[in-house]
């Protein structure tokens, strides 16, 4: 018989039960084994080893997450056994700045995690962090059970310092991870359904679309680019106007992403957790996380990310419009792709820029070339100003035909042009 595969589920630093994960543990149980899977499902808690404050940061819990497998799974470590890891949340970035800070590729000793499958990861952190402590922890779309710390916060805050860092750190990783000896399979599934129910109307980041109503997607995904431009004064044409040389271009390797049909952060009625019962029902999470878990080598990784982009465009495709009517009152969605853009202004010395005017910009390098709806949102790093996040809508860029309802074939939108050319116009204070 073979040896039952160890799956870990994560916990909250603030959470002593196990409902943070619904009835997630019994359902893989249950359809593992139809699958010729044998899973031995583990409960790691870090409450148990973080102490709940808001001093306490996002390295505190990776941390606490290596005293935790060190001591509960210490025996079967020692055999040389490994474990599957699934989070959600905040759980995401966690995990990987343990994987970063004690096994980096450089490291000598092997990584004990051999998949690693992240559930609305907030990877790239959340619109919502900004909102401060108190507002957040008020939010019925904030993933139940966990309060946030105000020092957990300052790393999901979008663009802080230290998820730039642990990022970056991903971006230029030298070697993958599914090739490497013995290889670690990360996966990253998350929803881009509103709950409606969980909306809050003193909170539009709630029901941003190209969202899960906490999460962006591509906040989640860990696909990303890093390019760093550089001021070359020699090449300008006029002495007073920046011209920007592209001095590095690093894309991330591939990581399995999906979308998960008619899922959104939280909530029992659409959460990508919360709603999944021990029932017969199918639920599209637990496919796609045993999807995951039945990976065992690098062609196998190669398979399931092809078998997810493929599920992306189906799941895009049918939950592109969406129409809800209120108080006799119709009105219609489209749920576009998105892109998320942060962006770090240093000068020559690497000191941050405070004062700035930053524009994105389109034909003519005029900002009031952008088509409409184009762009979508903007925050400033509250700690660091001189780093800004643009979330914009990918489509638009594209360009699309017309979009139509399904269901009563209204026009949404007519058809627009893709864009032919995308600019920045920088003008330090």
């Amino acid at each position: 018989m073979a040896v039952p595969m160890i799956v870990i589920l994560v916990h909250g630093w603030s959470v002593t039960h196990t409902n943070t994960y619904g009835e997630l543990a019994a359902r893989l149980k249950t359809e593992a084994r139809t699958r010729g899977l044998a899973v031995d499902i583990k409960n790691i808690w870090l409450s148990k080893y973080v102490s709940f404050a808001d001093e306490v940061r996002l390295e505190d819990l990776a941390r606490g997450f290596e005293a935790a497998i060190r001591r509960e799974l210490g025996k079967e470590l020692k055999k040389g056994r490994r474990f599957a890891c699934i989070t959600h949340s905040t759980g995401g970035p966690v995990i990987l700045d343990w994987w970063n800070r004690f096994h980096p590729e450089t490291g000598t000793e092997k990584c004990p995690m051999s998949h690693l499958v992240m559930l609305a990861p907030a990877n790239f952190g959340s619109a919502l962090a900004q909102l401060g402590k108190s507002r957040v922890s008020r939010l019925k779309s904030w993933f139940q059970g966990v309060e946030p710390g105000q020092g957990v916060l300052d790393w999901l805050e979008l663009g802080s310092p230290e998820s730039w860092d642990l990022n970056y750190d991903w971006i230029h990783r030298g070697t993958n991870p599914v090739e490497g000896d013995p290889p670690v399979f990360p996966f990253v599934l998350t929803g881009q359904t509103i709950d409606r129910k969980l909306y809050d109307n003193l909170n539009t980041y709630t029901g941003e679309l190209g969202s899960d109503g906490v999460v962006r997607v591509p906040a989640a995904n860990l696909n990303a680019t890093y390019i760093r431009l550089v001021q070359n004064a020699h090449n300008a044409p006029n002495p007073n106007e920046l011209v920007l040389d592209k001095e590095r271009f690093t894309t991330t390797q591939r990581t399995a992403f999906a979308i998960i049909r008619g899922c959104s952060h939280s909530g029992d009625a659409k959460g990508i957790l919360r709603s999944i019962k021990d029932d017969r029902k199918a639920y599209p999470t637990v496919r796609a996380i045993l999807a995951c878990l039945k990976v065992q080598t690098a062609a196998d990784y190669a398979r399931a990310s092809q078998h997810f982009e493929r599920e992306n465009h189906t799941v895009r495709q049918s939950e592109l419009t969406e129409k809800q009517r209120r108080f006799f009152r119709t009105r219609y969605f489209i749920h576009d792709r998105r892109s998320m853009a942060i962006i770090r202004l240093r000068d020559h010395l690497g000191h941050t820029l405070t004062d700035f005017d930053f524009l994105l910009t389109g034909k003519g390098n005029s900002p009031d070339m952008l088509p409409e709806g184009f762009f979508l949102d903007r925050q400033r790093n509250s700690r660091d100003r001189g780093t800004l996040t643009y979330f914009i809508n990918h489509t638009l860029m594209e360009g699309s035909g017309v979009i139509r309802h399904k269901a009563d074939n209204h026009i949404v939108r007519p058809a627009s042009p893709p864009m032919t050319s995308l600019g920045v116009s920088i003008t330090p204070r």
